[in-house]
């Protein structure tokens, strides 16, 4: 294979160094004619013009603070409370059964109510500076994924705790869903 030759090669290494002309002047040939050295000129008065003229770039957004870490986001528990005497069943086992599942439904509504809130509604209507009719309602509504049920406990004789827990890496994926970066 044939040596390339020393003048190739400084003519590459020339190239590689020299830098690309900022301006259409600075681009023109050493003999540009009177006319493309006008033309060179508009083009680059043109190119100013454009750049002057150019709305200036949008700011900068400032950082979007990342989402609280799991470690920050606290775990969220739900405690529910139910009676047994007051459950429908023909045996006391029945019962105590649909007692442990109402307290569960109690603890996750409790839970909902953590996540979602509440939405409270209430009148109160008077005549004659006397209450007439004074009233509230409260409205729990969302969903609830991933709760799990950390302990059933029976209290007295006749009614059961739940406690139900979200862990903290759902509470994190909740509050990121919530804001629209899941």
């Amino acid at each position: 294979m044939p040596r390339p030759a020393p003048i190739l090669l400084l003519t590459l290494a020339l190239a590689a160094c020299a830098s690309t002309p900022e301006t259409a002047i600075d681009a023109l040939p050493m003999d540009a004619t009177g006319l493309t050295t006008q033309l060179a000129t508009v083009k680059d008065d043109l190119d100013a013009a454009d750049v002057a003229a150019a709305p200036p770039p949008p700011p900068v957004p400032p950082p979007v603070p990342p989402v609280a870490a799991a470690d920050a986001v606290p775990a969220l528990k739900g405690l529910g409370f139910a009676q047994i005497a007051g459950q429908p069943g023909d045996t006391m086992n029945e019962k105590r059964l649909m007692a442990i599942r109402a307290a569960r439904m109690d603890a996750l509504r409790d839970l909902a109510e953590q996540v979602h809130g509440i939405r409270l509604s209430s009148s109160t209507s008077i005549r004659d500076a006397v209450v007439l009719d004074d009233s509230l309602s409260a409205l729990v509504e969302g969903t609830i994924r991933g709760a799990r049920t950390v302990r059933v406990t029976p209290k007295g004789t006749d009614s059961y705790e739940v406690e139900m827990m979200l862990d903290r890496d759902t509470v994190a994926y909740i509050v990121r869903a919530l804001k629209g970066r899941v």
